[in-house]
C-alpha cells in the first residue's frame, strides 16, 4: 500500500515525516481533506488572523501529489 506524506505550512513547517499508507490517491484525498478539517477545528479562530495555511501531499519519492490551501479574510462584516 502506497505511503502519502501530509506537510503542513502555517507560519511553521510541520513535516510529516512517518506519512500514511492508504490504497491511492483519491484516498489521499480523502485524508487531506479530514485531516485539515480537524486541524483548522482544533485551532479556533488562530485562522482568522489573515494567515494562509496550507497543506502539501507528497508521494513516497517525495513527489508533491497535490496541495490545500486556506486563506481567510475578514472584511469586517
Amino acid at each position: 500500500m502506497p505511503r502519502f506524506f501530509f506537510h503542513v505550512m502555517d507560519g511553521r513547517a510541520l513535516i510529516d515525516h512517518e506519512g500514511t499508507e492508504v490504497p491511492d490517491a483519491q484516498a489521499a484525498r480523502a485524508e487531506a481533506l479530514r485531516t485539515a478539517g480537524e486541524i483548522l477545528r482544533s485551532e479556533g479562530t488562530s485562522h482568522w488572523a489573515g494567515d494562509k495555511w496550507q497543506m502539501t501531499v507528497a508521494d513516497e519519492k517525495g513527489n508533491t501529489v497535490f496541495s490545500l490551501s486556506f486563506e481567510v479574510t475578514d472584511y469586517g462584516r
